[in-house]
């Protein structure tokens, strides 16, 4: 296959690189400890080794255009192993940037830190703009709060939270808030940290609804010396129908005063069929149970607040229309009013939601929804396996190299397996194998150890296996288990700041603090 074009980055500054209004695909396909250290602004996070499983998913049309780039360190071959990867996917208009990162900042352009990074400044914007009142977590531990509501996701929610909480993820809060204003004197909001909680207030302000946001959320209350609880939390009752309509009309009235539109169910199955620049992507913004138990084909679940802090991780051409679903309440509508505000050009909501989806006979999906592309199977359906009964026979002593992420590599993987990040195998093997060795990769997933294995196959180690088992099937026929430490070298996986103490709490305040500032172009710790 031909070797994809290179652009310098002044060709891409010239096309216009605006976030959100960029119609092209920028990808940083390094590992996420890598991007999270310095990328080229409004580029979206996408590592080698998920490229197969998320390419159609942040880009549904195979004919937008696609930049990729890596470190440019020598010996990096990650993008233009993904520029052929993507070729192979379908996608036609794949360029690489000239010299990698360093390609971007040999005139003095600036990195972007951080992840989420203009979806968070844009909520440090929201802060400053919109009034949103913040409550210090003194004051909250001295006057308590009439009900406080954490507006992370139910995950997080039962990691850890703060005593007495509820759980009202995003925008589920919305139907809730005219019988907590009528129960309560006082409704405070919090998430991890500053984002979600500050869209939430605004939301809830916009609405007609006085809250306050926890500054600094469970870290800042962490910070504070205040303890957290773990566990689910009660169930929340549900809306008053009226409460409801209610809000929804409201939060109508909100997005059309922006132009927001509503469409029929048909004319988005219509336009999402399509081929081109007007396809939209459709953003579920429902619960993850509701989603599951059916979404319009191909959409992608970011619920409520998540929606608007994490745009930049699923829309890798933010300039492409967005379609917003919902039940046919009030969700969507939010949803669709503030990324209006963030600058998307196009964002519509189907009108009636999923149930008039439904009504109209159209196809509807189950499940996660990350179903695996029918291109992976056709990638790996000649790449040669090796049973556990094999690989346990006296005498066998193959390379076993381990692509797990780094975190499942911890928690445990075959006796001397070697942990090596799929974004880097080509290079990395070399240091362990030649190519006359037989070498088995293993995976929690199959399909990754069969993608690595086949990897191998083209770059000419010619005796490369994949083990046809996970580590459960392994260890359940005898084998060894073997577990930690995290690879020192890993940076596949980022760890949140409250999870690393109190230093990176306080880093990453600071770093989002900061952000109105203008772009931060050094390593400051981890910022997630």
């Amino acid at each position: 296959m031909a070797e994809a074009a290179t652009v310098e980055a002044a060709a891409l500054v010239a096309r216009g690189m605006d976030w959100p209004r960029r119609d092209w695909a920028l990808l940083d396909v390094r590992d996420v400890g890598e991007y999270e250290r310095g990328h080229v602004p409004g580029a979206t996070s996408l590592p080698r080794r998920m490229l197969e499983f998320r390419a159609g998913e942040v880009m549904p049309d195979h004919g937008w255009p696609v930049v990729v780039y890596d470190s440019g360190r020598p010996g990096d071959l990650r993008a233009m192993l993904a520029a052929e990867r993507l070729g192979e996917m379908g996608y036609g208009r794949v360029e690489m940037l000239d010299r990698g990162l360093p390609g971007w900042t040999a005139e003095g352009r600036a990195l972007a830190v951080g992840v989420n990074v203009p979806c968070k400044r844009f909520g440090e914007e929201v802060l400053e703009g919109d009034g949103v009142k913040l409550i210090p977590p003194d004051a909250l531990m001295r006057d308590g709060a009439g009900v406080l509501c954490d507006v992370r996701t139910a995950g997080e929610f039962a990691d850890h939270h703060l005593g007495g909480a509820v759980s009202l993820p995003g925008f589920e809060l919305a139907g809730q808030l005219p019988g907590l204003a009528r129960r309560h004197d006082r409704i405070v909001l919090n998430c991890a940290g500053r984002t979600r909680s500050i869209i939430a207030a605004a939301t809830a302000g916009a609405l007609g609804y006085d809250c306050a946001a926890l500054e600094n959320g469970t870290m800042g209350w962490r910070l504070a010396g205040g303890e957290v609880a773990r566990g689910a939390g009660g169930d929340v009752p549900d809306a008053a129908a009226a409460d409801v309509a209610a809000v929804t009309a409201r939060a109508r009235e909100l997005a059309v005063s922006l132009g927001v539109v509503a469409v029929a169910a048909e004319d988005l199955a219509r336009r999402r069929a399509a081929d081109g620049a007007a396809r939209p992507y459709v953003l579920d913004v429902r619960t993850r149970e509701a989603f599951e138990a059916g979404h319009v084909p191909g959409a992608i679940h970011l619920p409520g607040g998540q929606a608007i802090q994490r745009t930049d991780d699923f829309l890798a051409v933010p300039g492409a229309p967005v379609a917003v679903v919902d039940d046919g309440d009030a969700r969507a509508w939010l949803a669709a009013w503030w990324l209006t505000r963030m600058g998307f050009a196009e964002v519509v909501v189907l009108d009636g939601g999923m149930p008039a989806w439904r009504a109209a006979g159209l196809d509807v999906e189950t499940g996660r929804g990350r179903m695996r592309p029918e291109v992976i199977d056709r990638l790996v359906a000649d790449v040669p396996v090796v049973s556990c009964d094999a690989l346990m026979e006296p005498g066998a002593a193959p390379v076993v190299i381990d692509v797990s992420s780094s975190r499942a590599h911890a928690k445990g993987h075959l006796p001397e397996a070697i942990w090596i990040s799929r974004g880097w195998l080509e290079h990395e093997v070399r240091r362990h194998a030649s190519p006359g060795d037989e070498i088995v990769v293993t995976a929690g997933d199959l399909v990754q150890a069969k993608l690595g294995a086949e990897a191998l196959l083209r770059a000419g180690y010619r005796r490369a296996v994949a083990l046809d088992a996970g580590l459960e099937d392994w260890r359940a026929m005898g084998g060894t288990v073997e577990i930690g430490p995290v690879p020192p070298h890993a940076m596949d996986v980022v760890e949140p700041p409250y999870a690393k103490g109190e230093a990176a709490m306080r880093a990453y305040l600071e770093w989002e603090v900061r952000l109105t500032a203008g772009e931060v172009n050094e390593t400051e710790g981890s910022l997630t």
